[in-house]
C-alpha cells in the first residue's frame, strides 16, 4: 500500500514567511491592500512555473498536504513563497503548512474562507504568493488539489478521527469600515411670533 509518508517535499520551516509578516499581519493597512488576488500569474515566470509544477505533481502535493492535516489535526493549507528557495535545495520550492490559527489574524476573507470551509476529506488547499519588494503586500494565488482516491480510502479512519477533533465553527474576521456618521440636520428656523390679532382670529 502506498503511504502518505512516501511523499516528501522540501519545507522552509517558516523561513519563507519571515519577510512577509507585515503583509500578512500588518495593522496599519487593510487586508485588501496587503493581499492581491487578481494578478495574472503568467506575468511572472517564477509564479507561472511554480503553479505549473504544483499541478504536474498534484498527486504527491495533495498527499503531502493530507499528511500535514493528519499530523496537526487542524485545518490548514500548504503555502509557498515563489521568491524563496532554500540554500540546501535551490532548485525546489519550499512548503509550509499554515493552520487556521495563523490564517485568521490576517483578516483576509479569501484566506479564511478557503481554509475554514474546505472539505479535508476531498482536497487540500495550496497558496502561492509573491512578495512585493517592500514586503508590505503580496500577490497571491490559490489552488485546490484533490486527494487521490487510493490515499483517501487507505486513510479514511484517520481522516474521520481528525475531522471529529476540529472545532465546529470558523468565524471569518474582517476589518469593519468606520460607520459613516449621520449628517447633522440643519437647525430649525426660529418660530416667528404670531401677532396677537392672528392668534385671536385663529381661536
Amino acid at each position: 500500500m502506498q503511504r502518505i509518508s512516501d511523499f516528501q517535499f522540501v519545507e522552509s520551516r517558516g523561513e519563507a514567511l519571515k519577510g512577509v509578516q507585515r503583509a500578512f499581519y500588518g495593522k496599519s493597512r487593510k487586508a485588501a491592500d496587503r493581499f492581491h488576488w487578481l494578478f495574472p500569474p503568467e506575468k511572472d515566470e517564477r509564479v507561472s512555473s511554480l503553479l505549473n509544477w504544483i499541478q504536474a505533481v498534484s498527486f504527491g502535493v495533495a498527499s503531502f498536504g493530507l499528511q500535514k492535516f493528519l499530523q496537526t489535526r487542524e485545518r490548514g493549507a500548504l503555502i509557498v513563497n515563489a521568491d524563496y528557495r532554500p540554500s540546501h535545495s535551490p532548485n525546489e520550492p519550499a512548503f509550509d503548512w499554515i493552520t487556521w490559527k495563523k490564517i485568521q489574524p490576517t483578516m483576509d476573507r479569501v484566506l479564511q474562507e478557503s481554509v475554514g470551509y474546505y472539505n479535508p476529506t476531498i482536497h487540500i488547499v495550496v497558496f502561492v504568493f509573491l512578495p512585493s519588494p517592500s514586503g508590505n503586500s503580496v500577490a497571491i494565488w490559490r489552488r485546490k488539489l484533490p486527494i487521490p482516491n487510493n490515499i483517501r480510502l487507505a486513510y479514511q479512519a484517520q481522516i474521520t478521527q481528525a475531522i471529529a477533533s476540529l472545532q465546529k465553527e470558523y468565524p471569518v474576521l474582517v476589518e469593519e469600515l468606520p460607520a459613516t456618521p449621520k449628517p447633522t440636520p440643519p437647525p430649525s428656523p426660529p418660530k416667528k411670533k404670531r401677532k396677537w390679532y392672528k392668534l385671536w382670529l385663529s381661536t
